[in-house]
């Protein structure tokens, strides 16, 4: 009997590299929403520092021209913290847009895998079909050879 081999054997290749490529790239946004909340927590640190040092200084009495400074960056921090959550927003949504990606690709490739066990159940039915048909050509052989010497 001939070794099976699964007809759609390229397919479902195609179908589980797909969903490694996807699963890549679900990582790779993943790691990207890491870094850019890690970068605003850190921004929001500093403008909190920042914030605490002008405080201590403007008790102390401070100039006009340091305080435009302190203004502009204020308008830095801001302008900075607003540009994250916008960079944080779009990689939220494209781990959104991966993670179906993902599930649909899983789908693809199960439903290839469910295909390839059935037609290996037939196959394994082929092989149980074709020996017990030896084995019963075998038993009438001798069941013959017996009868001829009597």
């Amino acid at each position: 009997m001939k070794k099976f081999a699964f007809r759609y054997e390229s397919i479902l290749n195609k179908y589980q590299a797909d969903e490694d490529n996807v699963r890549n790239e679900l990582y790779s946004a993943q790691k990207l929403l890491y870094k850019l909340m890690e970068d605003k927590k850190t921004i929001v640190a500093e403008k909190v520092e920042f914030d605490n040092s002008f405080s201590n200084s403007l008790s102390d009495g401070i100039a006009v021209s340091e305080y435009k400074l302190y203004e502009n960056a204020k308008y830095h921090y801001r302008q900075n913290i607003e540009k994250l959550d916008m960079l944080i927003t779009n990689a939220e949504l494209e781990l959104t847009r991966l993670k179906n990606a993902v599930v649909e690709a899983m789908k693809k490739r199960k439903m290839m895998e469910s295909l390839k066990e059935k037609e290996y159940n037939v196959y394994l039915e082929n092989i149980n079909v074709a020996e017990n048909k030896l084995i019963e050509e075998i038993v009438n052989y001798q069941s013959y050879q017996k009868g001829d010497r009597s």
